[in-house]
């Protein structure tokens, strides 16, 4: 079905459907932040509220369809948009992206799970060393190194603080 050209296109879209199933929006943060779209500092901020949000355990587990939509819809999305940018129109980009993002959104509980009960390790221990092996699989399908990250997220903070700081300071607050 792929040519060894459009390999590495399809790679990158499964990976960054794969990132959408341990995180929503996470695929699409690294992608809009490879691409230097505007919204990538929406994404970045997104993604990084849903990894604390993890670890503090707001959420249900992503198996539940309450989350286990929004991580298939992420990951059809990005898909398909990674392999448009690249250039590859496939039908089926969006509908195997979908079913990559749901298997991790699927298996990934169950794997922190076991961890934590046969081996013992702490559940947050466990969902950060997740984070930490999901953004070394998104630095390397997109081709950033970990300092494109951490300054992605610092851009990001640096947005909003110029956002918010300007209201706060209006309303007598933060002066």
């Amino acid at each position: 079905m792929y040519d060894e050209n459009d390999r590495k296109p399809f790679e990158r879209a499964m990976t960054l459907a794969a990132l959408s199933g341990l995180k929503i929006a996470l695929g699409p943060a690294f992608l809009a932040t490879s691409q230097r779209r505007p919204e990538a500092r929406n994404w970045v901020l997104a993604a990084l509220g849903e990894m604390f949000l993890d670890k503090v355990g707001v959420f249900p587990a992503r198996f539940r369809p309450s989350l286990l939509i929004p991580h298939t819809l992420a990951g059809a999305w990005v898909a398909h948009e990674s392999l448009k940018a690249d250039g590859v129109d496939d039908p089926y980009a969006a509908a195997m992206g979908a079913v990559v993002a749901a298997g991790v959104a699927a298996v990934a509980p169950m794997v922190r799970i076991t961890g934590s009960k046969v081996l013992g390790i702490p559940d947050p221990l466990l969902g950060i060393a997740e984070d930490y092996l999901a953004l070394r699989l998104g630095t390397q399908a997109m081709g950033l190194s970990m300092n494109n990250v951490t300054d992605a997220a610092m851009e990001s903070f640096e947005g909003v603080r110029d956002q918010v700081m300007p209201a706060l300071q209006s309303a007598g607050i933060g002066v």
